[in-house]
């Protein structure tokens, strides 16, 4: 199949709805005038209140892993003793950003596709106090979404600072700052935000500055240094460095779709949609990598049956049927594919989605009842909208 344009399922980059396109397809203006000052306050606005934030918050020329680099370098100095909660990929590689500021970083694991468990933290907290506390909500490698509710108390009981990782989570599921205690929040432009890579966004609260402007060492980065940036967070005609200004009209109309569609009616669609893929899933023989109920509404990951290699699906989803979804990263490298179901994702790219699996698995000898996932995907659909509007 030759096309311009494939279905893009994976965990990130997500599909761009056209109005975000044609923002970022604006003439380039300058990063100091009025107008783009004014755009730029909008988008700072509107990220608060997807965060349910009244403090701070940045946006950052960079990628997720900038943003997790920054949230560290910002509260983390050497010696400091940090407690990394992993289960997953991306919660190891935690323990790597963090070990480039202090020696003293300990990592709390549990079995991947099992979420963390809110007793142990608070069982090793009690036994070894810390600085912070550093959880991945959505560990994109699993699909696994930690209780970050219950876990952010414990940290908080603890006097810890709390810092999250939302990259998978943020505009796709609940997340609430303030009200939880998240002492810096982080996330990137390219999941559920449905903008395209390139933004590192980040809230802080008044824990987290103050911890900053204490500090008895620099801040190691000049680029990533809260300091540096807050003046422009709260003043857009203010310079540092030179914001991506396309990127900041692509964030403010992705923003101003995600509050026009509303968040809890966002959250609600990234539920359904979800349900729908592991309906469809289970029907065609395949398992869930993530436990029961602790499961992302963002994304999926399954393993294959016995007999299916990874390239050989991955390669007739996009050569056949024009769908893109993830391998396995890690321990799970070869023996799942992740499936992204976020941001502007719709009931016809699941159904799409779906078939071109249940299809692609068919050809390559996997028996099950042909249409059975798709079916299973419509009943869930039809289920959960009966009686809407």
């Amino acid at each position: 199949m030759t096309a311009e344009r494939h279905l893009v399922m994976i965990p990130g980059p997500t599909n761009v709805d056209p109005a975000v396109l044609r923002a970022l397809a604006k003439p380039t203006t300058s990063h100091v005038s009025a107008p783009f000052a004014a755009t730029f306050k909008r988008a700072i606005e509107n990220l608060k209140e997807v965060m349910r934030t009244s403090g701070d918050v940045f946006v950052v020329s960079g990628s997720g892993t900038l943003a997790m680099e920054m949230a560290v370098s910002n509260v983390v100095e050497p010696g400091d003793r940090i407690l990394v909660v992993s289960n997953g990929y991306f919660g190891d590689g935690f323990v790597e950003v963090v070990s480039r500021f202090t020696e003293n970083v300990e990592k709390l694991s549990f079995e991947w596709g099992k979420a963390a468990e809110p007793t142990k933290i608070k069982e090793k907290l009690a036994r070894e106090g810390c600085k912070a506390v550093i959880v991945v909500h959505v560990d994109t490698s699993t699909g696994v979404a930690n209780d970050v509710r219950e876990i952010a108390r414990v940290v908080k009981d603890r006097g810890a600072l709390f810092i999250l990782d939302t990259v998978c989570s943020l505009g796709g599921m609940e997340i609430r700052v303030d009200e939880w205690g998240i002492d810096v929040c982080l996330s990137g432009s390219q999941k559920a935000l449905a903008v395209p890579p390139g933004l590192a966004l980040l809230s802080a609260s008044k824990e987290a500055l103050d911890c900053r402007a204490k500090r008895k060492t620099k801040v190691s980065s000049y680029y990533m240094d809260f300091e540096n940036w807050l003046p422009v967070m709260r003043d857009p005609s203010r310079y540092f460095a030179t914001p991506p200004v396309n990127m900041i009209y692509a964030l403010a109309e992705s923003l101003d779709m995600i509050l026009d569609e509303g968040l809890e009616k966002r959250c609600a669609r990234h539920a359904i949609i979800a349900k729908a893929v592991r309906s469809a899933l289970n029907k065609i023989g395949l398992r869930i990598v993530a436990e029961e109920n602790r499961r992302a509404d963002t994304m999926t990951a399954a393993y294959y049956p016995s007999g299916i290699d990874d390239e050989a699906f991955r390669g007739n989803m996009v050569a056949k049927h024009g769908v893109i979804v993830a391998g396995g990263l890690g321990q799970l490298r070869g023996k799942i594919f992740r499936m992204g179901h976020m941001g502007n994702v719709s009931p016809n790219d699941l159904f799409a989605t779906i078939g071109a699996v249940e299809a692609s698995l068919a050809h390559l000898g996997h028996s099950f009842p042909l249409g059975a996932g798709v079916a299973a995907a419509t009943e869930s659909l039809e289920s959960a909208f009966r009686g809407v509007g």
